[in-house]
C-alpha cells in the first residue's frame, strides 16, 4: 500500500475504505478467477465439440461419397456436399482428386445458405501428405480446418471441411457479462454490509483520534467511556493514562526550560563574542586537549596552511606537525612545533615558508595553557606581504643601485678629469657631450623608477578607464612617433570595425610607445616595423583584441624570453645599445592593471614580435578584413 502511495496512485487514507477496497478488490479477483476458468473450461469442451463435429462431416462425406468419385457421379457427389454443408458453421466442404483438382465445392458467406462453386478444371491445390486423416485449429481465422482420405482399396480423393468456431467468441462474452454482473452485485452487497459492521467501531475510533489530537495541549482531559469492542476500550484507557503523563511532564519541562533558556542565553552571548573573534580574526588559531589532538581549528589556520580540515581536526600534534613540515619550501629552516612549545618558556616564533599553490610565509607561536580541556594553543600569522616586501625592496635597491653606479662612475671620473687636466675644446667638448649623456640616461632611470614606484603604491587607483576604440589610440602614438633617422616610419595595420576596449588612454600610449621605441632600438640593422591590430574569439565564445608590434630585429634566445619583464633585465649585455632594462617591466604592469596582458614571440637573428592583449568590450561579429596605411 506504500508502494501505492509512493508512486502517486489513489489509495484511500481512511480505514473504513481501505477495508471496503480491499474486499473489494477480493471478490473482483476471485469472481475474475472463476469467470476466467469457467471461459477456459467452456471453451476448451465446445471447441473439441467443433473439431468432432469437422471429423464427423468430412468423415461421412468420404464414406458416402466414394461410389459417386468411382462412377463418376458428380451431381449425385454435389448433392451429397450441399446436403451436408447444411450447418451454420461449416464455412467451405470441398472434394479433392488425390491430385488436388476440385470435384465438388461449396461455401457459405455469412448467414446464407450453402451454394456450389465451380472451380477452373485446370485449378490444382496442395493435398495433404500420406493417407492419415488431418485436423487443424487456426485460432487467428476461428477456422477448424478438417481432412479425411476417400478410400477404396487406394487413395481417390481427399474431402475438406472448414468449420467456423465464432461462436466461441459468443459464448465467452456472454460468460465474463454473467460474471460482471455477480461481481457488482457481490461487491454492492459486501460493501453494505462492512459498512454496517464497521459504523460503530470507527465511530469510537474517530472519537479517540479527536481525544489524541488534542492531547498535545497537555491539559489532562480524560475521555469518557463508550461501549464498544476490547481494543477500542484498551485503546480509550492507554490515551486517559497518556494524557495525565504528558501533563505531569509538561509542568515538569516547563519549569526545566526557565532555567535552561536562562543558560542558554548566557552561552548565545558569549558563543557570539568568541566566533565574532575567530571570524574576524585574520590570523589563524589552533587549541589542542589533553591528550594532544587538534579540538578547534578557525577558518583562517586552513586559508593559512592550504590543510583541509580533515587532515587537522582530531589529528595528533606530531602528525599536524608532519602535515606542516611536507609543505615547507626546500631549503628553508623550520624546526617544527616542537620549537613553538618550549618547557620553560622560552619558545620562538617560527618561521613556515610555503610555495605551493603560491607563495605563502606564516609564523608560529605557541603558548601552553593549565586548563583541563585545552592544553596547548598555536597562533598562526600571516608574514607573507612583510617578507615580499622585505625581498623587493633588496632586489629593488640592490639593482638600482648597480644600474645607477655606472653611469654616476663615468660622470665622476670625466668630471674629475676636466678638472684635474687642461684639454683641448674638442676633447672638453666630447667628454661634455658623455656627461650629458649619462645624466640622460640616470635621468631616465629614475623617471622609470617613479613611474614603476608610482604604479606599486596606487595600483591602477589613478587610473582614468574609459571605453576607446584602440585602433584610434595606435592611430596617435604612430603620428606623433619620432622616427630615428634613416629609418622609415612604422606601418600601420588595422582590422575593419570598431576595436572597443576599456583603457586608461594615457597609460596605453605609454605602453605601446615604449614597445615601439623598443622595436626600433633592438634592429638597428633596419628593416619594416609592423604595429598590427585585429580581433581573436576565444573557445568561450567571448573575444580580445591584439596590438602587435613586429621587428626585423636581432630576436631573442629562448633564455632572454623566459625572463623578459624583469627590472633591469637586458637581452644586449655590450652596452651599443641605451636602455634601463625598465620599459617592458612597466608595460608589463600597466597591461596587468588596464586587464590585459603581454605576449612575447622572438626567434633569435630574425626579429620579435611583442603583443599586448585586451578584452573586447562589443563583440560583434563583422568583417575583419585589413587596411593597410602608412
Amino acid at each position: 500500500m506504500k508502494q501505492l502511495a509512493r508512486r502517486g496512485l489513489p489509495w484511500p487514507q481512511r480505514l473504513h475504505h481501505q477495508l471496503a477496497l480491499v474486499v473489494s478488490a477480493c471478490l473482483v479477483l476471485a469472481l475474475g478467477l472463476l469467470g476466467g476458468y469457467t471461459a477456459s473450461e467452456q471453451t476448451r469442451v465446445a471447441l473439441h465439440g467443433f473439431e468432432s463435429q469437422a471429423s464427423a462431416l468430412a468423415r461421412n462425406v468420404a464414406v458416402a461419397g466414394a461410389n459417386a468419385i468411382l462412377t463418376d457421379s458428380l451431381d449425385q457427389l454435389e448433392a451429397l456436399v450441399l446436403h451436408t454443408s447444411d450447418f451454420d458453421e461449416v464455412q467451405s466442404l470441398q472434394v479433392f482428386t488425390p491430385d488436388g483438382r476440385s470435384l465438388s465445392h461449396v461455401i457459405r458467406q455469412g448467414s446464407g445458405p450453402p451454394r456450389l462453386v465451380f472451380d477452373p478444371p485446370s485449378a490444382r491445390q496442395a493435398m495433404p501428405a500420406g493417407t492419415q486423416a488431418h485436423l487443424r485449429s487456426d485460432p487467428d481465422t476461428g477456422i477448424i480446418v478438417a481432412w479425411q482420405p476417400v478410400q477404396a482399396q487406394e487413395l481417390i480423393g481427399w474431402v475438406c471441411v472448414q468449420h467456423s468456431v465464432a461462436t466461441l467468441h459468443d459464448m465467452r462474452l456472454r460468460i465474463w457479462r454473467n460474471t460482471v454482473v455477480v461481481a457488482v452485485l457481490a461487491v454492492s452487497l459486501s460493501a453494505a454490509l462492512l459498512a454496517l459492521f464497521l459504523k460503530g467501531p470507527m465511530q469510537a475510533l474517530n472519537r479517540a483520534r479527536q481525544f489524541a489530537h488534542r492531547l498535545p495541549n497537555a491539559e489532562g482531559e480524560q475521555m469518557p467511556f463508550q461501549p464498544g469492542p476490547i481494543e477500542v476500550q484498551e485503546l480509550n484507557a492507554s490515551l486517559n493514562e497518556t494524557s495525565v503523563l504528558l501533563r505531569q511532564q509538561t509542568l515538569m519541562l516547563e519549569d526545566s526550560m526557565l532555567h535552561f533558556q536562562r543558560h542558554e542565553a548566557q552561552l548565545a552571548l558569549q558563543n557570539d563574542q568568541l566566533n565574532a573573534l575567530f571570524a574576524l580574526c585574520p590570523d589563524g588559531l589552533v587549541t589542542f586537549n589533553r591528550e594532544g589532538r587538534v579540538q578547534f581549528a578557525n577558518q583562517a589556520f586552513f586559508q593559512l596552511t592550504g590543510l583541509d580540515a580533515a587532515l587537522v581536526l582530531g589529528q595528533r600534534r606530531q602528525d599536524l606537525d608532519a602535515s606542516l613540515k611536507a609543505m615547507a619550501c626546500p631549503g628553508s629552516v623550520f624546526t617544527g612545533l616542537d620549537g613553538c612549545f618550549e618547557p620553560q618558556g622560552d619558545a620562538l616564533p617560527q618561521t613556515l615558508v610555503r610555495t605551493t599553490p603560491c607563495l605563502r610565509v606564516v609564523t608560529l607561536h605557541g603558548q601552553r595553557n593549565a586548563a583541563a580541556s585545552v592544553s596547548e594553543v598555536l597562533y598562526v600569522c600571516d608574514v607573507t606581504q612583510q617578507h615580499h616586501l622585505d625581498q623587493m625592496k633588496s632586489e629593488f635597491l640592490s639593482m638600482a643601485a648597480h644600474e645607477l653606479r655606472t653611469p654616476m662612475v663615468s660622470i665622476f671620473g670625466f668630471t674629475e678629469l676636466m678638472l684635474k687636466r687642461e684639454m683641448p675644446a674638442e676633447q672638453r667638448q666630447d667628454l661634455l657631450g658623455r656627461i650629458y649623456r649619462h645624466s640622460q640616461s640616470m635621468v631616465s632611470i629614475l623617471n622609470e623608477l617613479l613611474d614603476l614606484a608610482r604604479i606599486e603604491a596606487r595600483r591602477g587607483q589613478d587610473f582614468s578607464l574609459q571605453d576607446q576604440d584602440l585602433a584610434e589610440v595606435a592611430r596617435g602614438v604612430v603620428v606623433d612617433f619620432k622616427t630615428p633617422a634613416g629609418r622609415e616610419p612604422p606601418t600601420l595595420v588595422l582590422s575593419e570595425g570598431l576595436l572597443q576596449v576599456r583603457v586608461d588612454t594615457h597609460k596605453m600610449q605609454q605602453a605601446i610607445l615604449n614597445i615601439l621605441s623598443n622595436a626600433y632600438k633592438y634592429s638597428p640593422d633596419g628593416g619594416e616595423v609592423v604595429l598590427r591590430l585585429w580581433r581573436e574569439r576565444l573557445d568561450d565564445g567571448s573575444s580580445r583584441v591584439g596590438l602587435a608590434v613586429r621587428d626585423h630585429g636581432m630576436g631573442l634566445t629562448s633564455e632572454h624570453l623566459q625572463r623578459m619583464g624583469e627590472r633591469f633585465f637586458r637581452a644586449d649585455k655590450s652596452g651599443n645599445i641605451p636602455g634601463t632594462g625598465l620599459g617592458v617591466s612597466i608595460v608589463k604592469e600597466l597591461m596587468g592593471l588596464m586587464g590585459g596582458h603581454m605576449q612575447i614571440d622572438s626567434t633569435l637573428g630574425e626579429g620579435t614580435t611583442v603583443t599586448l592583449w585586451l578584452p573586447l568590450r562589443a563583440d560583434e561579429d563583422k568583417s575583419c578584413a585589413l587596411i593597410k596605411t602608412a
